[in-house]
């Protein structure tokens, strides 16, 4: 039987045993058998991802001219599209085109969950 650890560590002090005191906390302890398949799903391994998509396709999404100037980063916040733009007047231009991208990666399988871009300069 468990007891916490406080209930220990009088114990401990009335045996003449040193006390306790780590910041860890007591877990059960869990079988290895499906650790992978956990990770598997946690991480999503195996499963393509929505930055991968939209990287691969952002010549399709912004077009040619504006491609090799700017370039997706990262989703934050599990909706929010972060884009890397090469100038201050890109980053305006792309303002404007904004919502025209969103419904070009929300026609991307997994596209769904952007709800916003952030456009940043550098």
């Amino acid at each position: 039987m468990e007891y916490p650890r406080q209930t220990n560590n009088l114990i401990a002090t009335l045996r003449g045993l040193p006390e306790d005191h780590s910041l860890a906390k007591l877990r059960p302890a869990y079988a290895l058998g499906n650790l992978i398949e956990v990770l598997e799903e946690k991480y999503k391994f195996g499963q393509v991802k929505v930055e991968d998509l939209i990287a691969q396709n952002w010549k399709q999404i912004v077009g040619e001219e504006i491609a090799h100037r700017c370039s997706p980063q990262k989703v934050v916040s599990g909706a929010i599209l972060r884009v890397q733009v090469a100038n201050p007047t890109l980053r305006s231009e792309l303002e404007f085109k904004k919502q025209k991208i969103l419904d070009q990666i929300h026609r991307l399988p997994g596209g769904g969950i952007i709800k916003a871009i952030n456009f940043s300069h550098g």
